[in-house]
């Protein structure tokens, strides 16, 4: 008979998307499987919500798609699909025939029961955490997320077999109201640097003409869904006060850019990652207003394409060693707003840096963020539980 370390370690993924619903959580948690795959000596059954098609299958990947009701997401514009009865039972049985169990984020309805599964049946679990505080606009929400996260997420946290963490913020901010079982690691997420990759000035002109935008204009860039989170009220109050500027906009949401019918705004919808290149190489900065999410996956990419980034001060901060090369809004007074612009007029003073600083922010996230340093580090760990 072969010893368990003689056959491939059996995986269950669990996530509350598939990464065709275009998240940021579940891209990186298909970014992740895709490199585990080629290490090899690994089977994946990746659940997911049936909301939007999974990946197709492969050798050592198998998609579940999960019967689940998305009203939420729907009606409050929430991303939290609920598993059916049906689907809940088909995951204990999988979970019974499994090695461990990994999840993504604690707090979506069908991590949280993988979790209780797990336990129950004395599976090994490994959580990577994404998400920490978001300081939404409702009052409620804050309360809510902030009672749930000192609550449910630190008892998780606590108990999982391994808590990981993508950023430096997310990490602290669990770290202070809990304890881990195991000292909770901090592993960034990788950059597919094979898709975004930094170009010369001829060829970004080159990019402009062919997407018919301007060639002298200052072009500033937005990438991810358009809602409140994302701080899309606030590029809205900020493309009105920066008209010379011409903006960029893609992604998709409830807050669509289009609605404000503004001459200096393009917004480009349904982009796969390759289609995104070109938009990330031409323009000059990428901003990002967004709240309590770590440190985004389109901070990563825009800075492998040499385009340097405006995030809030806590996203800056959620990734020390890039700090110094990362813009954040100045503060100067309460109003979030003219903190932003002050940091933007900062900027359009001094355009020439932003050219200067190209080369220096694509050289690092080429050296920093690999996807494969980033697999290897989740097998090794994986490796680890599955034998114990």
């Amino acid at each position: 008979m072969k010893n368990r370390s003689d056959r491939p370690i059996k995986l269950l993924l669990v996530t509350h998307y598939y990464p065709n619903h275009r998240g940021g959580v579940e891209i990186v948690a298909g970014k992740l499987v895709d490199y585990l795959l080629k290490i090899g000596s690994i089977d994946i059954i990746w659940l997911a919500s049936n909301v939007d098609a999974p990946p197709p299958d492969q050798p050592g990947l198998w998609c579940m798609p999960m019967p689940a009701n998305n009203w939420i997401e729907k009606k409050l514009l929430i991303p939290y699909p609920l598993w059916t009865i049906p689907a809940l039972y088909r995951l204990w049985k999988l979970i019974q025939d499994t090695d461990i169990i990994h999840i993504h984020d604690y707090l979506y309805f069908s991590n949280l029961t993988a979790f209780l599964f797990a336990k129950i049946q004395k599976k090994r679990l490994i959580i990577t955490q994404h998400i920490g505080f978001i300081p939404y606009n409702n009052p409620l929400f804050r309360w809510l997320l902030s009672f749930l996260n000192a609550t449910l997420g630190c008892w998780i946290l606590r108990h999982a077999d391994q808590a990981i963490f993508i950023s430096d913020v997310v990490q602290k901010y669990f770290s202070k109201k809990t304890r881990f079982c195991q000292p909770a690691l901090l592993i960034p997420n990788g950059v597919e640097t094979s898709i975004f990759f930094p170009t010369d000035e001829r060829d970004r002109l080159n990019h402009r003409q062919q997407l018919n935008l301007p060639l002298e204009q200052p072009i500033f860039l937005f990438v991810g869904r358009f809602v409140e989170k994302k701080g899309l009220l606030i590029l809205r109050a900020l493309t009105q006060q920066f008209p010379d500027v011409y903006w960029l906009f893609a992604g998709w949401g409830s807050l669509d850019p289009n609605s404000w019918q503004r001459p200096n705004i393009r917004v480009f919808s349904d982009l796969q990652s390759s289609q995104l290149m070109p938009i990330y190489q031409v323009a000059d900065l990428l901003i990002l207003p967004s709240k309590g999410e770590g440190f985004p996956l389109v901070v990563q990419e825009a800075m492998a394409c040499g385009t340097p980034v405006m995030v809030g001060t806590e996203t800056a901060k959620a990734c020390l060693a890039a700090e110094s090369l990362i813009f954040s809004e100045t503060v100067e007074s309460g109003d979030v707003v003219q903190c932003w612009s002050a940091g933007i007029r900062e900027i359009l003073q001094d355009h020439a840096k932003l050219t200067q600083l190209r080369t220096t922010v694509a050289a690092f996230a080429q050296q920093y963020w690999n996807w494969q340093q980033t697999a290897d580090r989740y097998y090794e760990i994986i490796r680890h539980y599955s034998l114990l």
